[in-house]
């Protein structure tokens, strides 16, 4: 294997596949990204068996020579040592070769690194291969449905199933659903395509593929039963799911609700975050208390003090009652819906509550409340 490649190009590939690459594993190989030449171009392939991504680079790109061939073939090189080394390299382009059996001579035009390559016939076989069971998202559009839902999962492995976020797909409907047993996120997307899935995939593995995601590209995902695969233009990563069957959800969310609040997504989200500073609990406890003449968040710890917050600006509907929660929770759930004004619709002080946009019902947080003593 011999050839020169843009370094750029070359740089930007191993920044995708190292994604998939960890150092905490005692296979030798999976510490590697494999490096396979032939003569349409570079791919390189990166995996923990967990998640595997393999992005491939042209021979060109319109008039632009991206990498000159003189010898195909395949190796393995240390993830960590190929990667740094190729971003501090100063030339614009780089020759890489394999000289013999084990060792592969990086070359430009002011230095000379030599490393020891990693047996290629180690590196596990990872079918890439995609079948009709496809359905075509938006970039931008995968990445917000990541964004309104991955950070509801649980991060304890007692129920491994929490620790993903579900993909169901009914006909034209795109479900994804995540929770802790404390809140849930629920989001709803209409695509073009007709399929039936029901998968749920990790959410570290969905935290990779956001970051993979670059603007409005087509996103083509095909669901398997013990896997997902995502292709982002000419990158293709493959993510286990996880087993089981993940709890039906789907009569969590009420109907109907006893009492609204409508406010300002700011005002609420700077109240809640002042008022949390005092409270002494872990998990950031508030109180929101609710009646037509005020609206106030209130916290209070017989360590440290006392905090009110008034609401200035809302429209509220129902009775006067008071409700307790986590502020960390709200503030994550809010901040998902993504809108400037929020709605928080409620049934009662120990009921769980939603948050949505009023404008929008294709997301939806849900919270459970905290009982307090105070």
């Amino acid at each position: 294997m011999r050839f020169i490649i843009s370094r750029n190009s070359l740089v930007n590939a191993l920044n995708i596949v190292s994604k998939a690459v960890t150092n905490k594993t005692p296979i030798a190989v999976l510490t590697g990204i494999k490096f396979d030449l032939s003569n349409e171009g570079l791919t390189l392939i990166g995996s923990d068996t967990d998640l595997s991504i393999s992005t491939f680079i042209k021979t060109e790109e319109g008039d632009n020579k991206i990498i000159t061939i003189f010898e195909t073939g395949s190796c393995v090189l240390n993830a960590k040592y190929v990667t740094d080394i190729m971003r501090k390299l100063e030339g614009e382009r780089v020759e890489i070769e394999l000289v013999d059996g084990n060792l592969v001579r990086i070359v430009d035009q002011k230095s000379n690194f030599n490393l020891n390559s990693i047996n290629v016939s180690e590196f596990p076989f990872i079918d890439f291969s995609f079948d009709n069971n496809i359905i075509k998202l938006k970039g931008d559009v995968l990445k917000q449905i990541i964004s309104q839902t991955k950070f509801a999962t649980s991060q304890k492995e007692t129920r491994p199933i929490l620790t993903g976020v579900n993909f169901k797909v009914d006909g034209n409907v795109l479900e994804t659903v995540a929770t802790d047993t404390y809140r849930l996120a629920k989001k709803q997307t209409i695509i073009g395509d007709t399929a039936y899935f029901n998968v749920t995939i990790p959410a570290r593995n969905l935290d990779e593929i956001s970051k993979i995601i670059d603007g409005g590209e087509e996103v083509i995902v095909n669901f398997f039963e013990k896997k997902v695969m995502f292709k982002i233009n000419e990158t293709i990563i493959s993510s286990r799911v996880i087993s089981g069957i993940y709890p039906d959800t789907s009569k969590l969310i009420p109907d109907m609700f006893e009492n609204t609040l409508d406010t300002l997504t700011n005002e609420f989200v700077s109240a809640i975050d002042r008022a949390s500073l005092l409270s002494s609990d872990r998990n950031n406890i508030v109180k929101l208390s609710l009646n037509k003449e005020k609206v106030e968040i209130s916290s209070r710890s017989q360590e440290v003090g006392s905090v009110v917050e008034k609401i200035a600006n809302y429209e509220y509907v129902g009775n006067k009652f008071d409700i307790s929660f986590s502020a960390q929770y709200i503030i994550d759930a809010i901040k998902a819906i993504g809108s400037n004004d929020i709605e928080l619709c409620f049934n009662g002080e120990m009921k769980p509550f939603i948050v949505k946009n009023k404008e929008d019902n294709s997301v939806i947080q849900l919270v459970l409340p905290v009982r307090t003593y105070q």
